[in-house]
């Protein structure tokens, strides 16, 4: 039986989808609600006035609410948004992406929404425990691994894969010398499925995970540079160089694990503030035209620094994390304006997207 039950009046959506609940000075966050709805609740973590929840019963649902498409909604803390529409979804999304934007000035952005809501990944990675025999997605605030044998997020190809990986878990995971970790599947461009057991996240380097919305992110990079026409370019968290393979002129890469060896390609980690003066060093120029930014969700703390060494006269800043994103472009001491912004659905039932800002210098 629940313990420390409320009784809540969902007043909005915070922007990690979860409901938000006011009773004079305490809050509560509510996930899988939506506004107006009451219900009840049971606090499962609090911290002075602010308190975290599990949902138990909704009393009077919103209008807004449908039925999940995935049988695990109720439970997985994975997808966040399957109880409502896409266009609501993409509503809640829009109106955090606008509250972020505040600090720098509140540039006006276009939205680019998703084809498909469910089915677009092409890597999934589970959890396993060998002793409980549980295979699935970690629910953190319960501290469990929840199974998600019907799980929706996944592309259709790895189906098969995914389905094998519960057929026989006994027998995988008796196999594995740990006691728990994880398996992640990765349907390669060349429709390759890789299966690994407790390696790092994406070892074979960082991709896209939605490739559908992954290219309209590029054609959207594209056509940002489109009345620039850059000589050369830095793409800084470059990666496999996904962001710089329509742009033209001379290119030069950076990222901390190169997917192969290659021309103009410089292995350096970029959070550390010496990296700034190795690349300089090694790489003989004095300025680039334009700078690619794509850095994983800590964002690029020293991106000031190497704006300032190498004078770029446009950068255009992708980021899964846009707080980030937002706080690296406040920190710049050269004069610039944002001429373009844009909330790119490429984590669709979830309370994640990407942002991308065009920031010319002046």
């Amino acid at each position: 039986m629940a313990k420390n039950l409320i009784h809540f009046l969902i007043d909005h959506i915070d922007p990690l989808g979860q409901g938000v609940f006011k009773n004079e000075d305490q809050i509560y966050f509510i996930p899988k609600t939506l506004p107006g709805e009451t219900g009840q609740a049971e606090v499962t973590k609090s911290k002075k006035n602010i308190h975290f929840c599990r949902l138990v019963k909704i009393d009077n649902p919103s209008p807004k609410r449908i039925l999940p498409l995935c049988p695990h909604f109720s439970e997985c803390s994975g997808c966040h948004f399957l109880h409502t529409s896409y266009e609501q979804e993409l509503e809640f999304k829009e109106k955090s992406f606008e509250r972020m934007l505040a600090p720098i000035g509140s540039p006006k952005f276009d939205t680019v929404s998703a084809p498909e809501r469910v089915g677009y990944r092409n890597r999934v990675q589970l959890h396993y425990h060998k002793r409980s025999q549980y295979l699935g997605f970690i629910v953190a605030s319960q501290k469990r691994i929840l199974e998600v044998p019907g799980c929706k997020i996944y592309r259709n190809e790895l189906m098969p894969s995914f389905n094998e990986l519960y057929q026989k878990k006994s027998k995988l995971l008796n196999k594995r010398p740990r006691p728990k970790g994880h398996v992640e599947l990765y349907l390669r461009e060349n429709n390759e499925i890789k299966e690994t057991w407790d390696s790092r996240y994406a070892s074979d380097g960082f991709t896209q995970v939605n490739e559908q919305m992954n290219q309209k992110l590029l054609e959207s990079v594209r056509t940002s540079t489109l009345s620039f026409s850059p000589k050369s370019t830095l793409d800084l968290f470059g990666g496999d160089g996904n962001l710089s393979k329509n742009i033209e002129g001379d290119v030069f890469h950076i990222d901390r694990y190169p997917f192969e060896q290659k021309d103009n390609f410089f292995s350096l980690d970029l959070s550390e503030e010496s990296s700034l003066d190795r690349f300089s060093k090694m790489a003989g120029r004095e300025s680039f035209d334009l700078f690619l930014v794509d850095p994983p969700r800590a964002g690029f703390k020293h991106l000031s620094n190497w704006v300032e060494k190498f004078s770029p006269k446009m950068l255009i800043y992708v980021s899964c994390h846009p707080q980030t994103m937002i706080r690296d472009l406040k920190q710049l001491e050269k004069p610039y304006e944002i001429v373009e912004a844009k909330l790119l659905d490429l984590f669709p039932s979830t309370f994640h997207f990407e942002a991308m800002t065009v920031v010319r210098f002046k």
